[in-house]
């Protein structure tokens, strides 16, 4: 996401415009803009968040649409990274059938545990590292941890949240019915 539009939304959402903020997520800025009838400036004044605050309410129900299609849209991703994970699972199921284990998934996992350790021991037992290099080294490091938490969420599922999430993304889109 640029960080014109970031801005924008952080500034929307934290003067009460949510539903504003949510629609532009998506559908874009432009659509919304055509939706309302408003110019949506990338830099609000008091004075533009006043008018947009009216304009929400004025077609709170539009935006209230837009929002549940963007959490359709979510939905949808989540239910396509699902069955990606299933179909992984699926053929984890057949190489215990065969008695044999997915080398390749191990040593990824082996790797990465690898990368972590080693990185957190360079930045912290060299006192004179480089700030620069530390900050590579911190934001590659951060890059490992979330492979190893994308490891554990496919061996263990996904969290209660998640289930939460759907649970009430359902209950938005009238799945529920």
């Amino acid at each position: 996401m640029i960080p014109i539009v970031a801005s924008l939304l952080t500034t929307l959402a934290s003067n009460g415009l949510g539903l504003l903020s949510s629609a532009i997520q998506a559908k874009g800025k432009e659509v919304v803009e055509q939706t309302l009838g408003v110019k949506i400036p990338d830099n609000p004044t008091p004075e533009d968040v006043s008018k947009l605050r009216q304009a929400q309410y004025d077609h709170e129900e539009r935006l209230i649409e837009l929002s549940i299609e963007k959490a359709r849209q979510e939905l949808e991703t989540f239910k396509e990274e699902s069955k990606d994970r299933d179909s992984a699972r699926v053929r984890d199921v057949e190489f215990v059938k065969r008695g044999t284990t997915n080398a390749r998934a191990n040593l990824m996992f082996f790797l990465a545990v690898c990368a972590v350790v080693g990185l957190v021991w360079i930045v912290w037992t060299d006192q004179g590292i480089n700030e620069y290099v530390k900050g590579i080294f911190t934001l590659v490091l951060g890059r490992f941890l979330g492979y190893l938490d994308n490891i554990y969420s496919f061996e263990f599922g996904t969290t209660r949240g998640s289930r939460d999430k759907d649970d009430t993304i359902k209950n938005l889109t009238g799945g529920s019915k």
